[in-house]
């Protein structure tokens, strides 16, 4: 099959961390492996620099006059001309977007589907903040994602909240579900002395059962909690186990988690705490390693890669019920869901007095991944997204057509 030329646009990339921007980088990597051509199209984020883009695929940078710092989204009004000029320069086959609450994003969907007569695919990656305040927003955000051909939801509980938020009846407008996926060669259990490695480097006693929560502080990852709940789990062993929770991450609510730390867990016997900052992959796998599992505390996460990560690396993870990990985390094989802050207490507290239960979990956990999460079957599935909406398009869209045909012939006389 031909090649694919296939735009990634988004405002969230790197040197921003996050889901988004990690998905992002591993799609186009494995778009290049499968024999396409991945183009990142983004904003330049120049308030972050120096960075160096040195990555094996083109990265394009579209500097947008207005710069929101804090929510890390740029447009302007020659953003759009911008765009036009690097369409026309290489001639993509398919737009790919990612979340459809980015303005970049919806912009470049925009350009493709109603200037440049390309096909969009649509990523949803997040859940809708449902509120009174929020509410008078969606017939904008459906008016400006009308052009996109076909979407994907990262779980069935954001594909149920993208039907709700854009009207989809079914069959009117393609809804895929397609998970993220994990770098399962990256992401992996460690060898022994890997283990211990890890654990002294941060500090932590192989004796003591590590319980690690990963992400940003914000209301929604309920971050704040995890003190809580571990305080309650190390009530629960009292003098049979010492537990640790190691807290990695950062945010706005970073005052409130601190404050929950001191107030749970400060001088309560049997448990210690460590908190830090963002890491980079490589400091985050090593975090994976140090601990015996994963707590999720949020409880409407769309999906959790950090989850999907710690399973990888051979970790049980316990999250929570009615979010996007009921399709992450295999219940009772993997990790546990739970419906309530006690139960989550409970979980640890079970898992850090059975060994045998801890340690049938964590041996199922990298298995579960790889086989329904490894990024070649993700890539594979979206790829046949990418050309099931290109079809679609040449059906019935004969400008769609007539573009192709003149894509055809200008790679030909180019050559």
């Amino acid at each position: 099959m031909d090649a694919l030329k296939v735009a990634l646009a988004s405002d969230w990339f790197y040197p921003k961390i996050g889901g988004i921007e990690t998905h992002i980088h591993e799609l186009a990597l494995q778009l290049l492996e499968m024999g396409h051509e991945p183009h990142v199209i983004t904003h330049d984020y120049r308030y972050m620099k120096p960075y160096r883009d040195d990555f094996p695929y083109a990265v394009h940078r579209i500097k947008g006059f207005f710069y929101f710092r804090k929510s890390h989204v740029s447009l302007g009004v020659d953003t759009l001309f911008k765009l036009n000029r690097l369409y026309k320069t290489i001639g993509f086959d398919i737009t790919h977007i990612h979340s459809i609450y980015s303005p970049f994003a919806v912009a470049a969907a925009n350009l493709s589907r109603g200037i440049r007569g390309v096909p969009v695919v649509a990523t949803n990656h997040s859940l809708y903040y449902w509120s009174p305040v929020t509410k008078p927003l969606i017939p904008l955000l459906r008016n400006t994602l009308k052009r996109v051909d076909a979407f994907i939801a990262v779980s069935r509980r954001v594909a149920e909240d993208t039907r709700r938020l854009l009207g989809i009846v079914d069959g009117k407008v393609p809804l895929y579900i397609i998970p993220n996926g994990v770098n399962t060669g990256f992401w992996r259990p460690p060898e022994a002395e890997e283990e211990r490695a890890a654990r002294r480097k941060l500090g932590l006693d192989e004796r003591e059962f590590v319980v690690l929560v990963v992400g940003r502080f914000t209301e929604r990852k309920r971050i704040h909690q995890a003190p809580a709940i571990v305080a309650y789990a190390a009530k629960i062993v009292a003098g049979r186990r010492r537990l640790h929770l190691l807290i990695i991450g950062d945010g706005p609510l970073r005052s409130k988690v601190l404050r929950a730390v001191e107030e749970h867990l400060y001088g309560l016997d049997g448990v210690r705490v460590t908190v830090h900052g963002f890491m980079g992959r490589a400091g985050l796998r090593e975090a994976y390693w140090a601990s015996d599992l994963l707590l999720v505390p949020a409880r409407l996460e769309a999906f959790s890669i950090a989850a999907l990560e710690a399973m990888a690396c051979g970790r049980p993870v316990i999250g929570f019920r009615d979010g996007g990990i009921e399709d992450v985390v295999a219940d009772g094989r993997t990790g546990f869901l739970v419906s309530s802050d006690e139960e989550a207490s409970e979980r640890i507290a079970e898992l850090a007095l059975d060994p045998n239960l801890h340690r049938r979990l964590a041996e199922t956990a990298p298995l579960h991944a790889a086989e329904n999460f490894s990024w070649t079957r993700i890539a594979r599935s979206i790829v046949e997204v990418y050309r099931a909406t290109m079809d679609a398009a040449m059906d019935s869209d004969k400008r769609y057509l007539l573009y192709r045909a003149w894509l055809r012939v200008s790679r030909i006389l180019g050559r």
